[in-house]
C-alpha cells in the first residue's frame, strides 16, 4: 500500500474552531498530528477527503487509486491497526456507530458519496480512541506523547546539554542544534523531548511529560509544567500548564496559560491570563460552535480553546472555558466566554482584507508565504 485516505465525519464540526482552517487529521495530539501518526504506522502517504472549501488546500491526486479509508478523528493503536489490516470488502468498522475505517474500490472523491456508500456496508462495532471535541485533545495528550516518546527516541542518541543545565530523571531527548544554558529539566514524572533548533533561555524550568517543537523559543524564567506540548515555532514565556499549542504561536510574556488548546498563529499580549478552574470546582462547560449552545464537559480543569489567528491585548483575563473563533482580535480585557470568528473587539466585524493582510505579515515573520489557496479559504469562511 502506497497511499490511503483520511476522511471526515461530523467530528469536523464538533472540533470547531480548531478545524476551520485544517482537516481533522492535522490536529496535533501529543507530539504529532493524527496524519503523521497514521503515516508512521502504515508506512504510506495519507491524503485528505475533507470539506469542499478546504479540499483545494489539500488536493487529492488524479486517480489516487486508494482503497483504504480511515476516519481522521481516530488515533492508531495496536488493536485498531490489526483490525484495519484485517478489513474485508463491504465491511466498515464502527465505534458508537461512527465510521472508523473501510476499504473501497473504485476510489471515492466526495464526502457525501462516501457516507452514502457506507449505508450499504456491513458494520462491525469496535472500541477505539478518537478526538470528538476540542477537550479530547487534552484528555489524550499524555498517553499519546509518552507512546510517541518511546517510539521516536528509540534508536536515537540524545545530545548532551551544556553542564550548566540541571537534569533530574532519565527520560530526556535533546535534538540537534539546541541552545540551552542554565535551565532545569525535570523528567522525574515523565519524559521531556526537545526537538531540533530549540532555544531554551536561562532560568527556564520544564517538568515532564513535555514536548518543545522545532525552532521554538522558551524565554527567560519560563515555567513549563507537565503535559505541555508545543508545536513548531512557538515563543513561550511566563507559566504554561497542561496545554497543547499546534504551532507558530506566541505567548512570549508573563501570565498564566493552562488546560488550553491553541491553534496556529495566535498571539497573547503581555500578562494575558486564563482561568482553568471554576470557583465552584464544578465541571466546565464549553460553547459548541456546531450546535450554537454550551455543553457540559467532563473536565474540572479547562481553560480556553483559541482558533487560529486569534490575538489578545495586554492584561487580558480569559474566563474558564472560553472559546474563540478564528481571526479574533480580543480588545476587551474580560471577554465573553464565546467570541465568534472575524471579530475585532466586542462588536465590530474584522474586515477580511485586514485579516488577510495581518495573517500574511505574521506568516512572513516565520518565513512562510501565504498561498492563494489559503487566502481563498479565509475569504470563504469570512463570507459565511
Amino acid at each position: 500500500m502506497e497511499h490511503f485516505i483520511l476522511f471526515e465525519g461530523n467530528e469536523h464540526d464538533s472540533l470547531l474552531p480548531l478545524t476551520y482552517l485544517r482537516p481533522v487529521g492535522e490536529c496535533r495530539v501529543g507530539m504529532r498530528s493524527i496524519k503523521e501518526k497514521w503515516e508512521d504506522e502504515l508506512k504510506a502517504q495519507a491524503y485528505y477527503l475533507t470539506q469542499s472549501y478546504l479540499q483545494p488546500l489539500y488536493p487529492l491526486p488524479d486517480n489516487h487509486n486508494c482503497t483504504l479509508y480511515i476516519n481522521a478523528s481516530f488515533l492508531p493503536d495496536p488493536a485498531l491497526l490489526e483490525m484495519v489490516h484485517g478489513l474485508e470488502e463491504q465491511m466498515v468498522l464502527l465505534c458508537d456507530d461512527r465510521p472508523v475505517a473501510f476499504k473501497s474500490h473504485p476510489e471515492i472523491r466526495e464526502l457525501d458519496l462516501l457516507h452514502a456508500q457506507l449505508k450499504n456496508y456491513r458494520g462491525k462495532q469496535i472500541q477505539a480512541k478518537s478526538i470528538r471535541y476540542p477537550e479530547d485533545i487534552l484528555n489524550l495528550d499524555q498517553e499519546e506523547f509518552e507512546a510517541e516518546y518511546l517510539k521516536i527516541s528509540r534508536g536515537r542518541t540524545s545530545n548532551t546539554p551544556d553542564p550548566s543545565v540541571r537534569l533530574r530523571g532519565e527520560a530526556f531527548y535533546i535534538g540537534n542544534q539546541v541552545e540551552i544554558y542554565d535551565a532545569v529539566l525535570n523528567a522525574s514524572n515523565g519524559p521531556i523531548f526537545i526537538d531540533d533548533h530549540v532555544e531554551i533561555m536561562e532560568g527556564a524550568v520544564i517538568r515532564g511529560p513535555a514536548y518543545v517543537g522545532q525552532s521554538s523559543k522558551i524565554h527567560v524564567g519560563s515555567k513549563i509544567y507537565a503535559n505541555t506540548y508545543l508545536g513548531p515555532e512557538c515563543r513561550i514565556g511566563g507559566e504554561v500548564k497542561r496545554t497543547n499549542i499546534f504551532g507558530y504561536s506566541n505567548k512570549g510574556h508573563d501570565g498564566f496559560l493552562g488546560d488550553s488548546v491553541l491553534g496556529m498563529w495566535c498571539n497573547l499580549g503581555a500578562d494575558t491570563n486564563n482561568s482553568n478552574l471554576k470557583n465552584t470546582y464544578g465541571l466546565v462547560s464549553l460553547f459548541d460552535i456546531a450546535t450554537n449552545q454550551f455543553r457540559t464537559t467532563n473536565r474540572q480543569f479547562l481553560g480556553m480553546i483559541l482558533g487560529d489567528h486569534t490575538m489578545s491585548v495586554i492584561n487580558t483575563s480569559f474566563n474558564t472555558g472560553t472559546v474563540t473563533g478564528i481571526f479574533c482580535n480580543v480588545l476587551n480585557k474580560t471577554p465573553d466566554r464565546f467570541i465568534p470568528s472575524f471579530r475585532w473587539g466586542d462588536e465590530m466585524d474584522y474586515r477580511v482584507d485586514k485579516a488577510v493582510e495581518i495573517a500574511r505579515i505574521a506568516m512572513d515573520r516565520r518565513g512562510i508565504q501565504m498561498s492563494d489557496a489559503y487566502e481563498q479559504v479565509i475569504r470563504t469562511l469570512a463570507g459565511k
